[in-house]
């Protein structure tokens, strides 16, 4: 007898509990009906505010230029002059005169000329006298002989900074001085590369 009564006791305490399982969701769904029926001005309220408006990114700043790189010259290659017979470019001058005659300032120009165009190029005038007078004597008439071509060329625009003098004298004569022929070439400037 206590199986059948436990039986009954476990069946309508179940019962129950679905009695009150179905009346709790009844419950529910009355609750979701009334919201359902409530004005439309009473769910707005409840409704969350409208959510901020997004601006649209900004566009990343442009990238900055990038630096200037100079060209760097190539490093200067002094080149080497021009070829030129500076020997043959030699000026002769009158007995006891430091004065330059025409074809003398000719040859001075197309030294001057050709300094122009090797600017790197310096050059020593010699000057040098037969062997009439006191070596005292040609040495100073050999320093005018090279003084006058070497002022020469600086007034045609070659910088006196690339031309040194020297006197010789009567020391070096170009030919034995044994006649006038031969003096007259020993009265000569001479120019000579220097480094």
């Amino acid at each position: 007898m206590f199986k059948k009564s436990s039986f009954w006791v476990v069946f309508w305490i179940s019962m129950a509990a679905i009695a009150l399982l179905a009346t709790g969701c009844s419950k529910k769904s009355i609750i979701y009906e009334e919201a359902a029926g409530r004005p439309v001005v009473e769910a707005k309220k409840e409704m969350p505010p409208p959510a901020p408006k997004m601006e649209p990114p900004k566009a990343p700043p442009p990238p900055a230029p990038a630096p200037k790189v100079e060209a760097v010259p190539p490093p200067k290659v002094e080149a080497a002059p021009a070829p030129f017979d500076l020997t043959g470019m030699r000026i002769q001058f009158a007995f006891d005169d430091s004065s330059l005659s025409t074809r003398s300032k000719e040859n001075l120009e197309k030294i001057a000329a050709w300094m122009k165009g090797n600017p790197n190029v310096k050059i020593q005038i010699q000057g040098n006298t037969c062997n009439i007078g006191t070596s005292e004597y040609n040495l100073a008439l050999g320093e005018e002989r090279a003084t006058s071509a070497k002022n020469y060329l600086e007034s045609l625009g070659v910088d006196g900074g690339r031309l040194s003098t020297i006197s010789y004298g009567l020391e070096r004569p170009r030919v034995p001085n044994k006649d006038e022929a031969n003096r007259s070439l020993n009265r000569r400037d001479e120019f000579v590369p220097m480094k």
